[in-house]
């Protein structure tokens, strides 16, 4: 599928417990947003600076599944793919032009400030918005899908971007994000870089 020129894409609200007691994503979305929104977002200190911070703390002591509940329950969430009337592939309503790449797992915050600056001067693709992820170890890069992706399905699109990444600079994204409807978690950065095309 083509994206169309659609610049809007579906917010998520924080998660919750199910009657199960497990924590467990929000599936249907509470809003359509764009590129500037998410920046005001990220950049707002009141609107993810605790949940962020709180989650720093917790990562010397705390399980891998405490964390994930951790971020289920406390951040919002976006579907950069487009907008979505329900969080799985069968409810998007209509594609956006950007995907958002996910390299997760680096070994310190210094590092993940490096790739974010190597990505941010890529001269082959249009970064949208590059910020730190809510743990502070990984590097969420939302980018315009590039024409020669153009007539690719999603999985398809994704799979040229991985490859582009792991050739020009080593580094392999989250093989997730081949899912359009994959959530991407919205911390605090307040270093978050934005396209000067919004400013």
């Amino acid at each position: 599928m083509t994206p169309t020129c659609n610049p809007r894409f579906s917010i998520f609200p924080r998660g919750y417990r199910n009657k199960d007691g497990q924590a467990v994503l929000a599936t249907k979305p509470q809003q359509n947003q764009d590129i500037p929104w998410i920046y005001q977002y990220v950049t707002s200190q009141w609107c993810g600076g605790t949940a962020t911070q709180t989650l720093r703390q917790m990562m010397g002591h705390a399980s891998k599944d405490e964390l994930g509940d951790y971020k289920k329950l406390n951040f919002e969430t976006a579907l950069f793919a487009g907008t979505f009337s329900y969080r799985n592939a069968r409810g998007l309503l209509l594609r956006s032009p950007y995907m958002v790449l996910d390299i997760d797992d680096l070994d310190t915050t210094e590092q993940a400030e490096d790739v974010k600056r190597r990505l941010i001067s890529d001269p082959c693709i249009d970064t949208e918005l590059c910020f730190i992820s809510p743990k502070g170890l990984g590097v969420k890069w939302v980018v315009t899908l590039p024409s020669w992706t153009d007539g690719l399905s999603y999985q398809e699109q994704y799979n040229a971007l991985r490859n582009h990444l792991c050739f020009h600079h080593g580094i392999d994204p989250d093989k997730s994000g081949s899912d359009v409807s994959r959530a991407c978690f919205l911390p605090y950065d307040p270093d978050c870089f934005i396209n000067p095309k919004y400013l």
